[in-house]
């Protein structure tokens, strides 16, 4: 089984050097998912008042939202072989354009895992899950009201993220986040989860050869990662 074209993948975990050489499908590895499961943890300290019961005969908690939240993502699929092209730096020399086995593919996945958050050729620091979108930051259909009644597969795609919209933002004074809601293009949309890969397992299965099944939990993070030794 070989990969299908990039424009037909919908899930894509990013290289941290994306962000310095990446442009289009640079240093960015496809991965066929065939369920996502997202989870947003909310962390509230909650506080029993000592004898609230006995004076309102019912009993009362306090509770402390102060805004942290774990927010997680795991991916099941399959890996396939796949055309993949890296580039370490500016200079054209750098580039490496190959085709991996499904196997392959399991192996390297592995190996940057593995990886520290210091190497930014391994560091995957990065996830990128294309959603359909008909509303943009500003609660306004992307097209009009073409966009209202639109089937779901005509729709543009945007990048998920746990942004707000912009018109949501009045109080939190972070501007419009226009470009968490605007439609992707593979040449110049940098926007992805931030995070790293807590964990990444591999079945290879006689019954699904030559594919590999795969699971891989995600975090969102602001990941400290000052790369001295590059």
């Amino acid at each position: 089984m070989s990969g299908e074209a990039f424009n037909n993948f919908k899930v894509f975990i990013e290289l941290a050097r994306r962000t310095e050489v990446g442009t289009g499908f640079m240093n960015r590895i496809p991965l066929f998912a065939d369920s996502i499961s997202i989870s947003t943890s909310k962390m509230v300290a909650n506080m029993p008042v000592p004898f609230s019961g006995a004076v309102r005969g019912e009993s009362l908690n306090l509770a402390f939202d102060v805004g942290q939240a774990t927010k997680t993502v795991q991916i099941s699929g399959m890996l396939l072989g796949q055309h993949i092209k890296k580039k370490k730096n500016t200079d054209s020399n750098s580039l490496r354009e190959v085709n991996l086995t499904s196997f392959e593919m399991a192996q390297l996945i592995h190996s940057y895992v593995d990886g520290s958050s210091f190497q930014d050729d391994q560091n995957m620091s990065r996830l990128l899950i294309l959603i359909p979108s008909r509303v943009d930051h500003d609660f306004a259909y992307h097209n009009g009201a073409e966009d209202a009644d639109k089937d779901i597969s005509e729709l543009p795609l945007i990048p998920f993220t746990f942004k707000n919209r912009g018109y949501d933002n009045d109080f939190a004074s972070l501007g419009s986040n226009a470009k968490f809601f605007t439609p992707f293009n593979s040449e110049t949309t940098e926007v992805a989860l931030t995070g790293f890969i807590r964990s990444f397992n591999t079945t290879m299965s006689g019954a699904e050869f030559p594919s590999v099944g795969f699971n891989l939990d995600f975090e969102e993070a602001v990941v400290l990662a000052d790369n001295f030794l590059d």
